[in-house]
């Protein structure tokens, strides 16, 4: 009994060494979280359908928080809304009005893989989907374009079935062929 007394009261000790809102039994789950399955809770929007979840819970609405020129993004990791698959970033862009980014102009491509830089974030989901065989990209907008700025060795598909796109910094920002499942920030637009 002795014994049970100190490891709960090491497990309160440990789980509240990091500051976060999440409280006891998240606190828990970082200190057990490879041995505990990853529970979510489901918040509701306004329509109804569940909104996706980042680690720290559901992401909130939002309008847009970046603008290049006359265009509106809504950018997901200035919320702390930065752990999206591809689809589950292309729900949220669209339970706030809005649909996965679309670099379909060299200027967006440029302006955007330039805000990763400035603001220290090492990659983000597009809502691009990747031709292998064609190297080209089809975006959200209707467009299919097939000049980017690739990162080195890219595409490759060395997943098999990357077809999602991601802008990825390694040394400099470029385009990544990637498995949808893998977890990322978003970038929305208008």
């Amino acid at each position: 009994m002795h014994i049970c007394r100190v490891l709960l009261v090491s497990l309160v000790v440990l789980s509240g060494c990091q500051a976060s809102p999440q409280g006891f039994f998240g606190g828990l789950r970082n200190l057990f979280g490879r041995f505990m399955p990853r529970v979510r809770p489901a918040a509701s929007s306004s329509s109804g359908a569940a909104r996706p979840s980042s680690p720290s819970g559901p992401c909130r609405s939002s309008g847009p928080n970046h603008n290049i020129g006359n265009q509106q993004f809504l950018v997901s990791w200035r919320l702390g809304c930065t752990s999206f698959t591809a689809s589950e970033g292309a729900a949220y862009c669209s339970s706030n009005g809005m649909r996965a980014v679309s670099l379909d102009t060299p200027q967006k491509e440029s302006d955007l893989m330039n805000l990763l830089t400035r603001e220290g974030q090492p990659y983000f989901w597009t809502g691009g989907r990747v031709n292998h065989a064609a190297r080209s990209v089809t975006w959200p907008s209707g467009a299919t374009t097939s000049r980017h700025r690739w990162s080195s060795g890219q595409p490759n598909n060395a997943e098999g079935g990357e077809d999602c796109l991601a802008i990825i910094v390694k040394g400099t920002p470029g385009f990544n062929d990637v498995a949808c499942h893998h977890r990322k920030p978003v970038i929305c637009q208008q």
